[in-house]
């Protein structure tokens, strides 16, 4: 059974933030990375022989996420996945290729927005989840994502 979440937040940006100066954050690929607080370790890596045809030309790395399976800590164990980042004119796209068949897609955007602030546009879309499992799988405890039909709460933005 498949899940599909999709998410979308939009943020003014201050008078005293560019638009250059969030694009070269967004482009700066390294920083992205190093938002998530579970990843421990990344490096650049070659695309997949089966990367689709949009996404060979992409900077392609292999991360590796520090996980609990258990409360407080109980059991830990490492998740490494591979994830494509394609910089677009207006900010970044990202895939992100998760255990499972978990398949994670951001889109972030710099722009004019209604009332014409600059607004700074984050997208997940679409967070989907292919394992068979009937309990919520260790993978997306961490991120609370609806696993088999199951829904549990998302946290953060």
């Amino acid at each position: 059974m498949q899940s599909r979440t999709v998410f979308t937040s939009r943020t003014p940006l201050p008078a005293s933030v560019s638009e250059e100066a969030v694009l070269r954050t967004l482009r700066d690929h390294a920083a992205m990375i190093e938002q998530n607080p579970l990843v421990i370790h990344y490096e650049r890596c070659a695309p997949p022989a089966d990367a689709p045809p949009e996404e060979s030309n992409g900077v392609w790395y292999e991360l590796t996420d520090r996980i609990s399976y258990l409360p407080w800590g109980l059991l830990r164990g490492k998740v490494r996945y591979r994830g494509c980042f394609h910089d677009t004119p207006q900010g970044l796209r990202t895939h992100i290729y998760a255990p499972l068949g978990v398949h994670i897609r951001n889109h972030w955007t710099v722009g004019r927005g209604p009332g014409n602030p600059t607004q700074m546009q984050g997208r997940i879309i679409p967070m989907e989840c292919t394992c068979r499992k009937r309990l919520n799988c260790a993978a997306h405890s961490e991120r609370r994502v609806s696993c088999a039909g199951r829904s549990r709460r998302r946290t953060g933005n």
